[in-house]
């Protein structure tokens, strides 16, 4: 597809920015609370969650420059 972007394009591409930088935003958080717990079960269920974020940020890259390929525009 190449031409301008439609407004749901646009808007998709915003939401995935927004979603990317929700899960930077979790794994600080996550980050945050490891330095405050001494307790290693709890460490280990954090240092998941953030694995998990990591994770979910990572997908969330591939998609959105999947889109952003198929839309044609440069970033």
């Amino acid at each position: 597809m190449s031409g301008p972007l439609t407004d749901k394009q646009q808007r998709i591409l915003v939401l995935f920015k927004v979603a990317i930088e929700r899960e930077r935003d979790s794994q600080k958080l996550y980050v945050e609370m490891l330095q405050h717990c001494d307790d290693p079960d709890l460490r280990a269920i954090l240092e998941s969650l953030r694995a998990s974020e990591l994770s979910h940020e990572e997908l969330l890259q591939e998609r959105y420059a999947v889109l952003r390929r198929s839309t044609d525009v440069a970033h």
